[in-house]
């Protein structure tokens, strides 16, 4: 299939449009040098390593199981710097703490003191932001992983494209509600007690967050194809939360930041692990056919069907749990449950969150095997 014909797939489906195939795309980050045979130390090590050995998996999934529409997420870069700033907190790396073909942690841990809620809004995220990192990561690994995603983002969107990808999260942005990084800092143990303790400075600092984060939204000039971006949500899940704090820390944020990239031509991809049933009605709150929901397995998509309709695009959720513990016909049955109940409009099949590094060959190519078979309509 060609890029532009996979590329006018996932735009109808976000567009809640008919089709006449369910797009499908790769999404496994640790998945794919383990597929290679490539130590998860060089892959955390070695930025190129990391993205050349994601291609290298979509190829080969491509030659046995019938091809990709493209990713998720481009491959390239270091992981372990990607989730120290979203997380605020230090990852434990194959190959230095952990052994060499073991996955990354993050270390949950309280870093952030009380104190630095006051720091935020004296001094800002930005200031605040880049003084914190020392205490999680070395400076110069940080810079040098920055600078090398900065200098490469265009030719990484080229080389997907050259191997005829489309790449879902294209915009060169990042965006995260204030929730995560504070809670990753704090640590969940002692951010959720802050909640209940200290909760006007907790939405004081979050304020300062998301008045920052909206005007570097408004500030983004950068060119993309699909523009989606990550707008995460995991530590913020509903399952997680009662009502009151939900509808105070997490929600009113993902209205706001919303807006803003939608405003920007840039498609919110809500990531979100974790169980968010409970609120899915919620969904209708945000602009029409403007967002994807991206969930992981555990949130009920066919509460999803019946609450938000073609409100809204869904990209997922074949659970990790299936990739690692299934068998190819346990794959075969939910793609095609996934398909009937949930699709086929409005429809991209993906991994939920991402296939575990465990995942079983034969299961990653069951999916996109599978993809085909029930995601043919014509």
């Amino acid at each position: 299939m060609s890029y532009q014909e996979s590329y006018d797939l996932i735009q109808k489906a976000i567009n809640v449009e008919p089709v006449d195939r369910v797009p499908v795309v790769y999404m496994g980050v640790a998945f794919a040098p383990r597929y290679m045979g490539m130590s998860i130390a060089e892959f955390c090590e070695d930025p190129e390593a990391a993205l050349q050995v994601q291609l290298d998996a979509m190829d080969r999934l491509d030659e046995v199981a019938g091809g990709l529409d493209g990713a998720n997420l481009a491959g390239g870069g270091k992981i372990s710097v990607a989730l120290t700033a979203i997380w605020l907190s230090h990852i434990d790396v194959p190959g230095r703490e952990l052994p060499e073909d073991s996955l990354w942690q993050v270390r949950e841990e309280e870093v952030m003191t009380v104190d630095d809620y006051d720091t935020i809004v004296e001094q800002g995220w930005g200031a605040f932001f880049m003084s914190y990192l020392p205490r999680v990561i070395d400076m110069a690994e940080f810079g040098q992983s920055m600078g090398w995603s900065a200098a490469n983002q265009q030719r990484i969107q080229r080389l997907y494209r050259e191997h005829e990808y489309v790449v879902v999260c294209d915009a060169g942005i990042n965006v995260n509600v204030p929730f995560e990084p504070l809670c990753g800092g704090r640590s969940m143990s002692q951010f959720f007690l802050d909640l209940y303790r200290i909760p006007d400075k907790v939405e004081a600092a979050m304020d300062v967050i998301l008045e920052e984060t909206l005007a570097s939204i408004a500030a983004y000039e950068g060119e993309h194809g699909i523009g989606g971006t990550w707008l995460g949500g995991w530590r913020a899940a509903s399952a997680l939360l009662a009502p009151k704090l939900w509808d105070r820390f997490v929600w009113p944020y993902y209205l706001e930041l919303v807006d803003a990239l939608v405003a920007q031509d840039i498609v919110p991809v809500l990531h979100w692990d974790q169980d968010w049933t409970r609120d899915l009605g919620r969904l209708k709150e945000l602009p029409a056919k403007k967002c994807i929901l991206n969930p992981d397995g555990m949130t009920d998509l066919r509460t999803f069907k019946e609450l938000v309709g073609d409100h809204m695009a869904v990209m997922g959720d074949v659970p990790a749990t299936l990739f690692a513990a299934g068998t190819p016909d346990d794959i075969h049955a939910y793609v095609r449950d996934l398909v009937r109940d949930v699709g086929p409009t409005g429809l991209i099949l993906c991994p939920g969150c991402d296939a575990p590094i465990n995942t079983k060959p034969e299961n990653m190519e069951a999916f996109v095997e599978a993809a085909h078979e029930y995601g043919t309509l014509v």
